[in-house]
């Protein structure tokens, strides 16, 4: 697995199992946790026990899915990635806590009134008319306020 994309610091965070090549050895050493359940973070999950073990090369091969999952498919992922996301930091808070989806989800932890403005960031992700810089900000910190309550 190279010196591309996710090659410094924290290559567990760019596994994606959309795009994986893994030694045989390697996959009979560290098995995929079966416990995860819906979408998201058993990939990532998977890699950080890896990295503990064999090094993780990436090379420049991307694989886009970009375009393929409306908003509204990507706010349910997101929505069902939630629990996953509270398996890793419960497992892996030491590597988990540099990621910015992590410390942007500990800065919305403590606002108060979440079921006003959790909704209210979807709606804008979710707003045709509404510029696509905008509308990709409020699903990513969309996904953070998610993520604040496993943080």
């Amino acid at each position: 697995m190279h010196a591309g994309p996710g090659a410094g610091q924290g290559p567990e965070k760019h596994i994606f199992t959309s795009n994986l090549l893994v030694r045989r050895d390697v996959l009979e050493t560290v098995a995929f946790d079966e416990a995860f359940t819906g979408w998201g973070w058993e990939d990532v999950e998977w890699a950080m026990r890896v990295a503990r073990l064999h090094p993780i090369l990436h090379i420049d091969n991307t694989a886009s899915h970009l375009g393929l999952d409306t908003v509204a498919v990507l706010a349910s992922k997101y929505e069902q990635s939630a629990a996953n996301f509270a398996r890793v930091v419960a497992a892996h808070r030491e590597v988990v806590s540099a990621y910015p989806s992590y410390r942007v989800a500990k800065a919305l932890k403590p606002l108060p009134l979440k079921g006003v403005w959790r909704p209210w960031l979807k709606s804008i992700a979710l707003a045709e008319a509404a510029p696509t810089p905008l509308r990709a900000f409020a699903l990513r910190l969309y996904r953070a306020a998610l993520y604040s309550d496993a943080v």
